[in-house]
């Protein structure tokens, strides 16, 4: 766009001019955000080109934190959408108006954008100076006290439209001033939340009210229209409201209770119908109630404040009341409402716990002494388990007194259940247990008694305002007063993981990354797996207990290699953390279906929150469970079997030293082992993840761009997701910003990734035959030899794969031990048939069943060939060494 490209390297100039900044507020300096407060969530670091800021908390795309140009930052700070800025700029550099005509209107309506959640601001510090005006031309404080008002409404002003005609008024809005995070803030269309003062809020001028508790009082649609009224009625007092006509009901009118009222409308007929429905609210508390229509001939929108501006008196004012003023009288009576609902006693507001909700015929609870979730069923809302919630019979007794005397139990019952019914259904999901999450854009990391929350600690009994729960659990001993760590400090992780002697020299930063983000797993929308294979002497047990054990042993779960799914799942529970899993080993069949299972749980432990586990309980109710961790299994071969597993898991193996010289190996490990036993030490583990956590929202904008960039490079993008997760978890111990694509594609284009791209992920169907073909099977064959100069015959056992058969069906050369007539007994006897150029495969033959045993195609192979490029439905097909016929799929071969 031609106005950016002018603005380009400006932005501090027009900052300063248009959003009324001050010069430092344009420094690399952490500061409060000019457009959502805070303490050091901020910085602006790029003067040239499209300008540059940071915010942890409102900075991004999606608000979430992030970074920002410019003019992103200018219409934060106004309020101003893109086409108001681009003129703003375009008026301040003197260029022509590029702005294209507005659209016709949609034939539809929009819909609705969600509702976004409330934040309670706080009360302001006594003696808090009122703030700085920026772009308003005033600023009318709320409250009941003179020097330290609650909030205060900013009226900025808008540019006129186009189309508005002569004489109209100018537009303005009307902004909140509300205390968050010890600054005034203000409010922006892209805050994740809204901050106005809650219901019901305090009228304009209400000190005065409390002053003088008898006055008549004149309102007014507006606080400047008020104060301009004031010398016109010097008897009465002049007040307004915030919000204009849905501002109404959330004001609290209980000051004006049995006074003597004048409502002035606007002479338009949305300030008549404001007022009106105001006149009715205030009827039944006022003393009287008169509403002046305003004269007629007045100019659309004149109010009190054009009166002022054209002379008035008090005395012309007052002849205006009498003579346009009009009694506001009651209603007719509504007819008689049908008898009220038996009633139902409310628990106190300070009750000694929270109801969560309910679902189906369970109801959710949290006590304060225990500060644990728990769930009761309906049936079981008993007195026991009711003093389980609040073990004092006192409070019982006091709100629910039985006749003679104790406790109605009965009624407690029908009280809780008509609270839960208002709170709504809970959703399981809202629980958190320990681990770092992302909480609607603040980073929370949850140490089972303490949470710490943007680098603020807070007692997980008294948590911040947020939608989602943390309960109390098990601590987990992380001091959370050490400094994290710094990038030199967390390149020497980095450095130290690629030191170990690994097939593939950029598995070390991998397995690096891995390490960065398992601990705050519970925040990434993707989490990715590894699977680590070594032989003995290749340093898996250093790997494994002295590098991972140290850095992660505080957060992480530790597995045996015998425990089954269903312990992880429990284990976890909310939790979200790492699992690291050695000898991982399925040898026997028993092992071999557990791991399996393992590998289910990690599937769905890898999407953010899409996947559940279902379980159904003793009870007959439905058992959920979200999983998210990240797994780490150790064994001397993998179990992975699935193209789904694949995708999730890096496969990275520990090479044998034995390739090295006796001395040289032994130096490696003695420099490694020293190394290891100075750097990696508990403190520096506490350190990287608290490291981790801080950089939560700079680390999810880096794994974007990673994903992104490796997707390009390995041609899938769920490989992309996959290896371009981990290596932005490794870009992080070393940068603490934002990767760029250029960074991204860098760090991937310095390393050789060929073995990870010959393993890219084959499509289900593609490995299910690869399975097949390259099984070995024990061919009978007749030789002749010579011995002693005679010639003579023997029958000898040799091993070909099935391929290999299919060859020398087909009359290949390479096999000639192996005639196409043998070829074909034996693929037949398994059956599998050559068809000329097609390859015909049983649906139902055993010998297929025997080679997928223990495969996820064991009893699907025939759908999942199916799916292949090419392939057919044969039919009922004859296959040699069957006694019947069965049906089977065609596939094209390759000639090859």
């Amino acid at each position: 766009m031609a106005t950016l490209d002018a603005a380009s390297g400006r932005w501090p100039e027009l900052l300063q001019a248009l959003g009324g900044l001050a010069p430092e507020q344009l420094t690399d300096q952490h500061q409060p955000c000019p457009a959502c407060g805070g303490t050091d969530r901020y910085r602006w670091d790029n003067d040239d080109g499209p300008g540059g800021w940071f915010c942890n908390q409102c900075g991004g795309k999606d608000h979430h934190g992030g970074a920002g140009s410019g003019i992103d930052l200018l219409m934060r700070v106004t309020g101003w959408d893109l086409r108001q800025a681009i003129r703003r700029v375009e008026q301040h550099l003197n260029l022509p108006d590029s702005s294209p005509p507005a659209p016709a209107p949609a034939p539809t309506a929009r819909p609705r954008k969600p509702k976004r959640p409330h934040r309670i601001p706080d009360m302001p510090p006594p003696g808090t100076p009122p703030p700085a005006l920026g772009n308003a031309v005033a600023q009318f404080p709320y409250g009941p006290s003179r020097t330290d008002p609650w909030y205060w409404i900013q009226r900025v002003p808008k540019p006129p439209k186009p189309d508005a005609p002569a004489g109209a008024k100018p537009p303005k809005i009307f902004v909140h001033r509300t205390w968050l995070d010890g600054a005034w803030h203000f409010p922006s269309k892209r805050d994740g939340f809204s901050s106005e003062w809650p219901a019901p809020r305090p009228v304009f001028n209400l000190p005065d009210l409390i002053d003088q508790p008898d006055a008549p009082v004149l309102i007014c649609e507006g606080e400047g229209k008020s104060l301009a009224a004031a010398g016109l009625f010097p008897d009465h007092i002049s007040i307004a409201w915030t919000g204009g006509t849905a501002g109404i009901a959330h004001t609290d009118w209980s000051p004006l209770a049995g006074r003597t009222l004048i409502l002035w409308p606007d002479a338009d007929d949305k300030g008549r119908e404001c007022m009106a429905k105001l006149g009715q609210l205030l009827l039944p508390s006022a003393a009287s109630i008169t509403i002046i229509n305003p004269p007629p001939g007045l100019p659309p929108g004149w109010d009190l404040a054009d009166a002022v501006a054209e002379g008035w008196t008090p005395e012309k004012a007052a002849k205006a009341v009498a003579r346009y003023g009009v009694a506001v009288e009651a209603p007719p009576p509504e007819p008689p409402a049908p008898p009220a609902p038996p009633e139902v006693i409310d628990l106190p507001r300070n009750s000694p716990f929270a109801c969560l909700g309910f679902d189906g015929d369970y109801y959710y609870y949290q006590p304060n002494s225990t500060g644990q979730i728990t769930r009761i069923s309906r049936g079981n809302h008993t007195e026991t388990h009711l003093l389980a919630l609040n073990p004092e019979v006192a409070y019982w007794e006091s709100i629910f007194p039985g006749s003679r005397a104790g406790v109605d139990w009965t009624a407690a019952k029908a009280s809780l259940f008509a609270q839960q019914a208002r709170v709504g259904i809970f959703d399981s999901d809202r629980i958190r247990g320990r681990g770092a999450w992302w909480d609607d854009g603040r980073s929370v990391l949850h140490l089972g008694d303490r949470l710490i929350v943007d680098g603020h600690l807070h007692s997980v009994m008294e948590p911040p305002l947020s939608r989602f729960k943390y309960q109390r659990l098990v601590a987990i001993n992380l001091p959370h007063d050490l400094p994290p760590l710094s990038d030199q400090e967390g390149a020497e992780i980095l450095d130290i993981a690629s030191r170990f002697l690994w097939e593939v020299p950029a598995s070390g930063l991998l397995m690096a990354g891995w390490a960065a983000l398992a601990p705050i797993c519970g925040s990434l929308s993707w989490r990715p797996h590894v699977w680590l294979t070594a032989s003995a002497g290749s340093g898996k047990s250093a790997l494994l207990g002295r590098f991972l054990g140290t850095l992660l042993q505080e957060i992480a779960l530790w597995p045996e290699g015998s425990t089954t799914e269903a312990s992880i799942r429990q284990e976890l529970r909310a939790d979200a953390m790492p699992v690291i899993m050695d000898e991982a080993e399925s040898n026997e069949q028993s092992d071999r279906k557990r791991i399996q299972d393992i590998l289910a749980l990690a599937r769905v432990a890898s999407s953010s929150g899409r996947g559940f586990i279902g379980r159904g309980g003793a009870d007959g109710a439905a058992q959920r469970f979200t999983a998210r961790a990240m797994f780490l299994l150790c064994s001397i071969n993998t179990a992975i079997k699935q193209g789904a597993d694949a995708s999730r898991f890096a496969a990275l193996t520990l090479r044998n030293p034995s390739f090295l010289p006796k001395e040289e190996r032994a130096a490696h490990w003695r420099d490694l082992d020293r190394d290891l036993e100075s750097i990696i030490t508990p403190e520096l583990g506490h350190r990287m993840i608290l490291r981790s956590v801080q950089l939560i929202p700079v680390i999810r904008d880096s794994v974007a761009v990673f994903r992104r960039a490796a997707a390009d490079r390995f041609d899938s993008q769920r490989t992309g997701d996959q290896y371009g997760t981990l290596l932005a978890g490794a870009w992080s111990l070393m940068n603490s910003r934002v990767a760029t694509e250029a960074d991204a594609y860098s760090l991937i284009d310095a390393n050789d990734w060929q073995q990870y791209r010959d393993e890219a992920e084959l499509p289900d169907e593609e490995r299910c035959l690869q399975h097949i073909l390259q099984h070995q099977v024990r061919v009978e064959v007749e030789r002749t030899e010579i011995s002693a100069g005679k010639v003579f015959s023997r029958n000898t056992v040799i091993s070909r794969t099935i391929w290999e058969l299919v060859e020398a069906a087909r009359g290949g050369q390479e096999n000639a031990e192996v005639g196409p007539e043998a070829a074909e007994a034996h693929l037949g006897r398994i059956g599998i048939r050559v068809d000329g150029d097609r390859l015909l495969v049983s649906n139902s033959a055993l010998g297929i069943r025997r080679i997928l045993t223990d495969t996820a195609w064991a009893h699907n192979w025939a759908m999942v060939l199916g799916r292949l490029p090419g392939a057919q439905k044969a039919g009922k097909v004859r296959f040699k060494g069957m006694s019947t016929t069965t049906r089977a799929a065609s596939l094209p071969l390759l000639n090859s």
